[in-house]
This record gives structure tokens, C-alpha cells and sequence, in this order.
């Protein structure tokens, strides 16, 4: 293990990273992330994905693209229905509604601009990772891709790399596809973003609140 973390410490540690520092993630590391988490299981061994990893020169034309994109006002069109916040159960809401208080009372502002800044620009990280399935599937690959997603960003933690998944870096699939080769029958589920955090910026100080044992599970004798 490159970490000095156990596996509980390094789910502690993992978290949403909002802005990275501009360093690049060494290739040979970017390869040793995906490997592990390729053993990642799958409904009936189905291994539904492909994983996409762009950085450095492709990343920033995707990064210019995305800002320009962005400046237009355009809304997200992401290849799988985001749905909206209403969409989500009560408690779900609630607990969407704690981090977005945690922003929005740090900078006064119900616009929240840092965050959506650092949306804007994909984070600033060097790398982001897309995660494509069929468009051929069920609802059991999207759970899939949940899981592989997971694992990325703790083998990722375990390199010391911080991590971030987001809607934000997936809303314009057209831009993606224009610098990558993800084909029109696969669908781009999430984004990831990864990097070193740049612990000196004040995103860096936003930490959501999880649930308890006491509220999410459920046990029986």
C-alpha cells in the first residue's frame, strides 16, 4: 500500500475535492488507478464500462471548450436524465440541502460563485476520468458504474491523489466525444475529476455532513 491509511481511515479521508492544484497525475500512476479498479464486480459479470481517461493537452482543449460553452449560458444535456432536485426523495433533498447551506454560508451568496467558478473549470484538475456504458443496458449497469466509480476515486486516495465525481463534468457530452474517442452508443454516466487539492483554496474548507449509523441502517435479528 502506498497509503498510511486502513481502509476506514482512507473512506474518511476520501472526499469531494472542489479545486486541484495544476500539478499532472503521472501517467504511470493514472494506469495503476484503473487497473484496481477494473476488479470491480459487475451484475452477472457483465463489466459494462469503459473508462476514458483525458489529461494534458486534451483536457485543456475539452477545458476551453467547457468554459466558452459555459459562458454561453448554455444548460447541461448529459447523455443520461440528471432529473432535477424535486425528482429526489424528501430525505435526499434535506441532505442536498445541507451541503448547498454549507456554500452558500460561507460567501453569503445564494449564487454561491466560487463553486460554480470552479464548475466552470472543470475543478482546475489535470485529469478527468469518464465513465461510458451501452446504451444497450439496464438499470443494474448504472448501478455498476456506481461501484466502479467508488473504486477509482479510494484507489486514487490510496495514491495520495483527491478525487471529485460531478455532474458538472459530464453536461456537455458533445464537447467530450469532439476530443475523445467515446462513441454515440455508449452513454457517459459520471465524471471524474482528480488531482492534488489545493488545500489553500477556501472550497477546500467544505466538507458534507454524512448520515449516522442510527439514520441509514437497519438491523434485525
Amino acid at each position: 500500500m502506498d497509503s498510511k491509511f486502513d481502509f476506514k481511515e482512507l473512506m474518511k479521508q476520501r472526499h469531494s475535492a472542489r479545486y486541484f492544484l495544476s500539478k499532472p497525475i503521472p501517467e504511470e500512476i493514472l494506469k495503476e488507478i484503473m487497473s484496481t479498479s477494473l476488479l470491480t464486480p459487475s451484475w452477472g459479470n457483465s463489466q459494462p464500462w469503459n473508462i476514458y481517461v483525458a489529461s494534458g493537452k486534451t483536457l485543456e482543449e475539452i477545458r476551453k471548450d467547457w468554459i466558452a460553452k459555459n459562458k454561453e449560458g448554455a444548460k447541461g444535456y448529459s447523455d443520461i436524465n440528471a432529473g432535477h432536485r424535486t425528482d429526489f426523495s424528501e430525505r435526499c433533498q434535506e441532505n442536498m440541502n445541507k451541503i448547498m447551506k454549507k456554500f452558500t454560508d460561507a460567501w453569503k451568496d445564494p449564487n454561491c460563485k466560487p463553486l460554480w467558478d470552479a464548475n466552470i473549470v472543470l475543478f482546475n484538475a489535470p485529469t478527468v476520468v469518464y465513465i461510458t456504458v451501452p446504451k444497450k443496458r439496464t438499470e443494474y449497469n448504472i448501478f455498476d458504474t456506481g461501484a466502479l466509480e467508488m473504486s477509482i476515486m479510494l484507489a486514487a486516495k490510496e495514491k495520495g491523489i483527491d478525487s471529485v465525481p460531478a455532474y458538472e463534468a459530464i453536461k456537455y457530452p458533445d464537447i467530450i466525444r469532439k476530443y475523445t474517442k467515446v462513441p454515440e452508443n455508449e452513454d457517459i454516466i459520471i465524471g471524474i475529476a482528480l488531482g492534488y487539492e489545493d488545500k489553500d483554496n477556501d472550497l477546500s474548507k467544505i466538507r458534507s455532513v454524512k448520515l449516522t449509523l442510527d439514520e441509514a441502517c437497519h438491523f434485525y435479528n
